[in-house]
Protein backbone atom coordinates (compact mmCIF):
# COMPACT_ATOMS: atom_id res chain seq x y z
CA UNK A 1 0.00 0.00 0.00
CA UNK A 2 1.53 3.36 -1.06
CA UNK A 3 1.99 6.37 1.81
CA UNK A 4 0.98 10.04 1.85
CA UNK A 5 2.79 12.31 4.15
CA UNK A 6 0.43 15.22 5.37
CA UNK A 7 0.75 17.63 7.97
CA UNK A 8 -1.96 19.14 10.22
CA UNK A 9 -2.52 21.57 13.30
CA UNK A 10 -5.00 20.88 16.30
CA UNK A 11 -8.13 23.12 16.30
CA UNK A 12 -9.47 25.24 18.47
CA UNK A 13 -12.89 26.41 18.12
CA UNK A 14 -15.98 24.56 16.88
CA UNK A 15 -19.35 25.48 15.37
CA UNK A 16 -20.10 26.20 11.88
CA UNK A 17 -19.50 29.86 12.53
CA UNK A 18 -15.61 28.85 13.18
CA UNK A 19 -16.06 25.79 10.45
CA UNK A 20 -17.07 28.45 8.26
CA UNK A 21 -13.93 31.34 8.94
CA UNK A 22 -11.56 28.45 8.17
CA UNK A 23 -12.95 27.51 5.48
CA UNK A 24 -12.61 31.18 4.16
CA UNK A 25 -9.25 31.19 5.08
CA UNK A 26 -7.74 28.24 3.11
CA UNK A 27 -7.89 25.61 5.36
CA UNK A 28 -10.17 22.52 5.54
CA UNK A 29 -11.20 21.26 8.99
CA UNK A 30 -10.81 17.37 10.08
CA UNK A 31 -11.09 14.85 12.46
CA UNK A 32 -8.88 12.03 13.88
CA UNK A 33 -10.21 9.08 16.06
CA UNK A 34 -9.54 5.61 16.24
CA UNK A 35 -6.82 5.15 18.73
CA UNK A 36 -6.60 5.30 22.16
CA UNK A 37 -7.33 8.71 23.09
CA UNK A 38 -10.26 10.97 22.55
CA UNK A 39 -10.85 12.35 19.05
CA UNK A 40 -8.92 15.37 17.97
CA UNK A 41 -9.96 18.03 16.02
CA UNK A 42 -8.02 19.31 13.06
CA UNK A 43 -7.23 21.93 10.81
CA UNK A 44 -5.56 21.52 6.73
CA UNK A 45 -4.09 23.98 4.41
CA UNK A 46 -7.29 22.74 1.60
CA UNK A 47 -4.57 23.56 -1.36
CA UNK A 48 -2.07 20.59 -0.20
CA UNK A 49 -5.20 18.60 1.39
CA UNK A 50 -6.77 18.77 -2.60
CA UNK A 51 -3.31 17.41 -4.34
CA UNK A 52 -2.87 14.80 -2.03
CA UNK A 53 -6.64 13.74 -2.20
CA UNK A 54 -6.24 13.88 -6.33
CA UNK A 55 -3.18 11.97 -6.20
CA UNK A 56 -4.53 8.81 -3.86
CA UNK A 57 -8.35 9.03 -5.78
CA UNK A 58 -9.41 5.36 -5.79
CA UNK A 59 -6.37 3.90 -4.03
CA UNK A 60 -5.73 2.66 -0.44
CA UNK A 61 -3.37 4.39 1.35
CA UNK A 62 -1.45 4.96 4.21
CA UNK A 63 -1.53 8.72 5.47
CA UNK A 64 1.52 9.53 7.68
CA UNK A 65 -0.23 12.48 9.65
CA UNK A 66 2.01 14.66 11.58
CA UNK A 67 0.59 16.99 13.88
CA UNK A 68 1.94 20.66 14.86
CA UNK A 69 3.64 20.29 18.10
CA UNK A 70 3.74 16.71 18.77
CA UNK A 71 7.30 16.69 17.80
CA UNK A 72 8.50 13.22 17.01
CA UNK A 73 4.88 11.46 16.75
CA UNK A 74 3.76 10.64 13.38
CA UNK A 75 -0.17 8.68 13.16
CA UNK A 76 -0.83 6.71 10.50
CA UNK A 77 -4.11 7.04 9.28
CA UNK A 78 -6.57 6.06 6.79
CA UNK A 79 -9.44 8.63 4.78
CA UNK A 80 -12.42 7.45 6.12
CA UNK A 81 -14.63 10.30 4.53
CA UNK A 82 -14.34 13.43 2.32
CA UNK A 83 -16.92 15.56 2.21
CA UNK A 84 -17.27 18.10 -0.64
CA UNK A 85 -19.53 20.85 -1.37
CA UNK A 86 -22.45 19.91 -3.66
CA UNK A 87 -22.10 22.78 -6.12
CA UNK A 88 -18.82 24.12 -6.13
CA UNK A 89 -16.95 20.94 -5.18
CA UNK A 90 -14.81 22.58 -2.60
CA UNK A 91 -13.54 20.58 0.61
CA UNK A 92 -15.84 20.63 3.42
CA UNK A 93 -14.69 17.91 5.88
CA UNK A 94 -11.80 15.25 6.20
CA UNK A 95 -12.10 11.97 8.71
CA UNK A 96 -8.91 10.44 9.45
CA UNK A 97 -9.35 7.02 11.32
CA UNK A 98 -6.13 6.10 13.22
CA UNK A 99 -4.45 2.40 12.60
CA UNK A 100 -1.85 0.20 13.65
CA UNK A 101 0.66 -0.99 11.01
CA UNK A 102 1.24 -3.89 13.50
CA UNK A 103 -2.61 -5.00 13.53
CA UNK A 104 -4.36 -6.53 10.55
CA UNK A 105 -7.00 -5.02 8.85
CA UNK A 106 -9.93 -5.55 6.17
CA UNK A 107 -10.15 -3.41 3.67
CA UNK A 108 -11.77 -2.91 0.07
CA UNK A 109 -8.97 -3.36 -3.01
CA UNK A 110 -9.46 -2.16 -6.46
CA UNK A 111 -9.31 -4.53 -9.37
CA UNK A 112 -7.77 -3.62 -12.64
CA UNK A 113 -8.63 -5.48 -15.84
CA UNK A 114 -6.43 -5.17 -18.77
CA UNK A 115 -5.36 -6.50 -22.16
CA UNK A 116 -8.79 -7.11 -24.87
CA UNK A 117 -10.41 -10.54 -24.39
CA UNK A 118 -10.44 -12.87 -26.92
CA UNK A 119 -14.10 -13.30 -26.84
CA UNK A 120 -14.78 -9.44 -27.33
CA UNK A 121 -13.04 -9.39 -30.27
CA UNK A 122 -16.00 -12.42 -31.42
CA UNK A 123 -18.34 -9.55 -30.29
CA UNK A 124 -18.86 -10.28 -26.90
CA UNK A 125 -19.10 -7.83 -24.21
CA UNK A 126 -17.21 -7.80 -20.94
CA UNK A 127 -19.24 -8.45 -17.71
CA UNK A 128 -17.26 -6.97 -14.72
CA UNK A 129 -18.91 -8.06 -11.91
CA UNK A 130 -15.85 -7.48 -9.16
CA UNK A 131 -15.23 -3.95 -9.32
CA UNK A 132 -13.50 -4.25 -5.75
CA UNK A 133 -12.18 -7.23 -3.39
CA UNK A 134 -11.88 -7.61 0.34
CA UNK A 135 -8.17 -7.72 1.56
CA UNK A 136 -6.82 -8.72 5.21
CA UNK A 137 -3.17 -8.15 6.16
CA UNK A 138 -0.88 -5.61 7.45
CA UNK A 139 -1.77 -2.03 6.71
CA UNK A 140 1.44 -1.92 4.60
CA UNK A 141 1.23 -5.69 2.92
CA UNK A 142 -1.94 -4.84 1.37
CA UNK A 143 -1.66 -4.70 -2.53
CA UNK A 144 -2.72 -0.83 -3.81
CA UNK A 145 -4.88 -2.98 -6.44
CA UNK A 146 -5.14 -6.68 -8.15
CA UNK A 147 -4.33 -7.09 -11.27
CA UNK A 148 -6.20 -9.21 -14.57
CA UNK A 149 -5.16 -9.94 -17.57
CA UNK A 150 -8.47 -10.80 -19.66
CA UNK A 151 -7.30 -11.86 -22.68
CA UNK A 152 -7.72 -15.48 -22.78
CA UNK A 153 -11.42 -15.39 -21.69
CA UNK A 154 -13.38 -16.40 -24.48
CA UNK A 155 -17.01 -15.74 -25.60
CA UNK A 156 -19.45 -18.15 -23.29
CA UNK A 157 -16.51 -19.65 -21.40
CA UNK A 158 -15.45 -19.51 -18.15
CA UNK A 159 -14.49 -16.02 -16.47
CA UNK A 160 -12.26 -15.44 -13.49
CA UNK A 161 -13.04 -16.43 -10.23
CA UNK A 162 -11.85 -14.90 -6.86
CA UNK A 163 -10.38 -18.56 -6.82
CA UNK A 164 -8.07 -17.51 -9.39
CA UNK A 165 -6.54 -14.68 -8.38
CA UNK A 166 -3.01 -14.01 -7.78
CA UNK A 167 -2.77 -12.41 -3.86
CA UNK A 168 0.44 -12.41 -2.37
CA UNK A 169 1.00 -14.80 0.09
CA UNK A 170 1.28 -12.33 3.44
CA UNK A 171 -2.33 -11.18 2.77
CA UNK A 172 -5.73 -13.15 2.99
CA UNK A 173 -8.79 -12.97 0.53
CA UNK A 174 -12.32 -12.61 2.50
CA UNK A 175 -14.41 -13.24 0.02
CA UNK A 176 -16.09 -16.44 -1.39
CA UNK A 177 -13.97 -18.54 -3.99
CA UNK A 178 -16.37 -18.95 -6.02
CA UNK A 179 -17.70 -15.63 -6.61
CA UNK A 180 -17.46 -14.18 -10.34
CA UNK A 181 -15.11 -11.62 -11.18
CA UNK A 182 -15.57 -11.29 -14.72
CA UNK A 183 -16.50 -12.70 -17.82
CA UNK A 184 -16.83 -12.81 -21.89
CA UNK A 185 -20.64 -12.94 -22.39
CA UNK A 186 -23.18 -12.43 -25.87
CA UNK A 187 -24.54 -8.58 -26.92
CA UNK A 188 -27.92 -8.21 -25.83
CA UNK A 189 -28.80 -8.14 -28.86
CA UNK A 190 -27.81 -11.32 -30.08
CA UNK A 191 -29.62 -12.92 -27.40
CA UNK A 192 -32.71 -11.32 -28.50
CA UNK A 193 -32.32 -12.19 -31.89
CA UNK A 194 -31.95 -16.15 -30.78
CA UNK A 195 -35.13 -15.69 -28.47
CA UNK A 196 -36.97 -14.09 -31.18
CA UNK A 197 -36.33 -17.22 -33.91
CA UNK A 198 -36.96 -19.68 -30.85
CA UNK A 199 -40.49 -17.56 -30.85
CA UNK A 200 -41.29 -17.70 -34.22
CA UNK A 201 -40.16 -21.31 -34.50
CA UNK A 202 -42.50 -22.09 -31.83
CA UNK A 203 -45.38 -19.73 -33.34
CA UNK A 204 -45.04 -21.75 -36.95
CA UNK A 205 -45.72 -25.24 -34.94
CA UNK A 206 -48.67 -24.06 -33.22
CA UNK A 207 -50.54 -22.59 -37.01
CA UNK A 208 -49.35 -26.00 -38.58
CA UNK A 209 -50.91 -27.65 -35.44
CA UNK A 210 -54.26 -25.65 -35.75
CA UNK A 211 -54.53 -26.11 -39.39
CA UNK A 212 -54.21 -29.86 -38.90
CA UNK A 213 -56.85 -29.47 -36.83
CA UNK A 214 -59.27 -27.80 -38.81
CA UNK A 215 -58.34 -30.51 -41.76
CA UNK A 216 -59.63 -33.47 -39.52
CA UNK A 217 -62.88 -31.54 -38.03
CA UNK A 218 -64.73 -31.71 -41.44
CA UNK A 219 -64.04 -35.55 -41.95
CA UNK A 220 -65.51 -36.03 -38.40
CA UNK A 221 -68.20 -34.20 -39.36
CA UNK A 222 -68.56 -36.35 -42.31
CA UNK A 223 -68.66 -38.97 -41.10
CA UNK A 224 -71.98 -38.28 -38.36
CA UNK A 225 -75.08 -39.97 -39.58
CA UNK A 226 -77.76 -37.66 -41.28
CA UNK A 227 -80.72 -36.74 -39.21
CA UNK A 228 -83.99 -38.42 -39.92
CA UNK A 229 -86.56 -36.22 -41.56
Amino acid sequence: MIQQDMTASIRQDFGKGASHRFRKEGHTPAILYGGKKDSVALSLDEKILTRALLKLHGQNAVVNLHIEGEKGRTHHVLIKDVQKDPISDTLIHVDFFEISLDKKITLEVQMKYTGIAKGVDLGGILNISAQTIKINGLPLDIPDEIVIDVSPLDLGGQGFFCKDLEIPENVTLEEDPERSCVSVVAPKAVVEEVEEELEGEEGEEGEEGEEEGEKAAPAEESKAPAEES
